[in-house]
């Protein structure tokens, strides 16, 4: 409850800080305006006079109100007539001269006839993201960094494949993959034997992805689980639950898919992520050290035909790199 609160607190500073840059930017233009157009300033000291009595008529409310609010009414726009006028003769768009907020929906108050506005909850689901990839090791993957010569360039006597070969097709596709990224792009299950560069991969596209301005997620399942877990048996709910955010993001990053314990739950919840992705088509990616016929045995049918028949399969083949990084290492 009190992380929610304090993701509520930085949301609403970061809506009060746009406000405030809104009057900055507003001030500086009248400025501007008042140096470069000073037949404006006179014709906006008018209109405000007519605001002023307006209020003062409503105040009053003297017989023939309507009369005399209809002609003040009429005065008005013929000053904001004039401004528009000079304003685009001096080669400058007519509201110039108006408070321009990021969200024009509620003026960056956040709220509209007191229901959340979109932009107060992107503002809620961007911190809570950012929360959540903290830990994430983005900075240590790119495409850059990716060696291929760590794969053997001789066939595999049991796949009957060039490793190095295979692997430049996977790894070009990937990068072709971030490049085009978007929001139609295709779901990846990456998957072979440990060690053989699929975090280093999906690590590099998301961090691409990320560059582009879209929200990326990634986690690793047993940590994001168990943190759903938490959340969903406790008493105190956080402002945005994690499974939410999860599902919401426009790309999901999920490493090691099978490392986690089995549970009725983590079952549930893997379907939920999987099924609920694929018809918002969201793309998600997801890396696994299982063989099909391990991930047919750990998982229901459900989940085995949405990961083999929905996503896009990427076999990663080669030795452990991990292992032979180390070894050289030691030389």
């Amino acid at each position: 409850m009190e992380r929610g609160r304090k993701l509520m607190d930085q949301a609403l500073d970061i809506l009060s800080q746009r406000r405030q840059g809104t009057k900055l930017e507003l001030k500086r233009r009248q400025d501007e305006i008042a140096h470069t157009v000073p037949g404006i300033p006179p014709l906006q000291k008018q209109l405000a006079m007519t605001s002023i009595e307006v209020a003062r008529l409503i105040l009053a409310g003297p017989n023939n109100i309507q009369d005399k609010l209809a002609f003040l009414q009429d005065n008005n726009l013929h000053l904001q007539q004039r401004i528009s006028e000079q304003l685009t003769q001096n080669g400058f768009p007519e509201d110039y001269l108006s408070p321009h907020p990021v969200c024009s929906i509620c003026g960056d108050s956040g709220y509209v006839n007191g229901t959340m506005c979109g932009c107060l909850k992107q503002i809620v689901q961007k911190l809570s993201s950012e929360r959540l990839n903290e830990v994430a090791p983005f900075a240590l993957s790119s495409f850059d960094t990716f060696d291929l010569r760590y794969y053997p360039d001789a066939p595999d006597p049991e796949l009957k494949i060039v490793p190095r070969v295979k692997m430049k097709e996977v790894y070009d596709y990937c990068v072709s993959y971030a490049n085009a990224f978007s929001l139609s792009s295709p779901s990846l299950f990456m998957w072979g034997k440990t060690g053989l560069g699929k975090t280093h991969l999906s690590l590099s596209i998301a961090r691409t992805v990320i560059g582009k301005g879209y929200n990326v997620i990634y986690g690793s399942i047993q940590d994001l689980l168990r943190t759903i877990e938490r959340e969903h048996f406790s008493r105190e709910k956080p402002e945005k639950e994690t499974l939410q955010i999860l599902l919401d993001a426009d790309l999901l990053v999920l490493d090691d898919l099978g490392a986690e314990y089995d549970s009725s739950f983590n079952t549930a919840t893997v379907y939920n992520l999987l099924n609920t992705r694929i018809n918002q088509q969201r793309p998600t990616i997801i890396s696994c050290n299982l063989t099909t016929r391990e991930i047919q045995a750990k998982y229901n049918d459900r989940i085995v035909s949405r990961l083999l028949a929905t996503y896009e399969s990427l076999l990663f083949v080669g030795n452990d790199i991990r292992q032979l990084q180390k070894f050289n290492n030691m030389k």
